[in-house]
């Protein structure tokens, strides 16, 4: 579903992030979060993390994206990830999943999971 791919995709940026309306409209109001760390978020926890945020040089990179029907109106998505710094070198590895749900009009991200994974080769768009 290309859709949820975007959609988690740009809640890596951090222009998104920044935007309240944005983050708002994809996140869900009853988000959890378990991250690589073990930290738990909730909806308040992770607006208030993201506005606290501050401009990198890094990004992060995503790949190998799967997702999965689990009810009509639910996705799981799966995919890798790994923190990509300003001189190419990636760090952080996490396979990650994603709960995303749709309430008739928008898809919302309702969980997500982040575990630390082996370092793995990163693919390149061309």
């Amino acid at each position: 579903m290309d859709l949820l791919i975007e959609q988690e995709i740009a809640l890596h940026q951090f222009d998104i992030r920044q935007n309240m309306a944005e983050v708002t409209r994809l996140i869900h109001p009853d988000f959890r979060e378990i991250g690589r760390s073990g930290t738990s978020f909730d909806f308040t926890a992770i607006l208030d993390m993201m506005a606290s945020e501050h401009p990198s040089n890094g990004y992060i990179h995503s790949q190998d994206f799967e997702a999965m029907k689990l009810e009509e109106h639910i996705f799981l998505l799966l995919y890798k990830s790994a923190w990509v710094d300003d001189a190419g070198n990636a760090c952080h590895f996490a396979k990650r999943s994603s709960i995303w749900s749709f309430d008739g009009e928008k898809w919302q991200l309702k969980y997500h999971q982040g575990t630390p994974c082996a370092e793995f080769q990163l693919q390149t768009i061309t």
